[in-house]
């Protein structure tokens, strides 16, 4: 699955929540249950942006038995903080 296709799954999945959001209905019992969708948005809007932040990098890594950098994709990162 490359970015492309990623971003497309977050929009699916930011409309979902907008949909969540907008069909419970206003009262005080529902508000708890809006806040968490509210939260859940504001967490996916905040990865979809840096994810098409970085879509336009890439990294590269050095391969060594040719002697020269050669363009790949690298894998999953672990040091992104939120």
């Amino acid at each position: 699955m490359n970015k492309s296709d990623i971003i497309k799954v977050l929009e699916t999945i930011e409309g979902q929540l907008d949909d969540a959001y907008n069909t419970l209905p206003e009262y005080n019992a529902n508000s708890e249950g809006k806040s968490y969708v509210d939260g859940a948005r504001c967490d996916l809007y905040y990865l979809k942006e840096e994810i098409e932040k970085h879509s336009g990098q890439r990294e590269t890594i050095e391969d060594s038995s040719l002697g020269k950098d050669t363009d790949q994709t690298a894998g999953p990162r672990t040091d992104i903080r939120m």
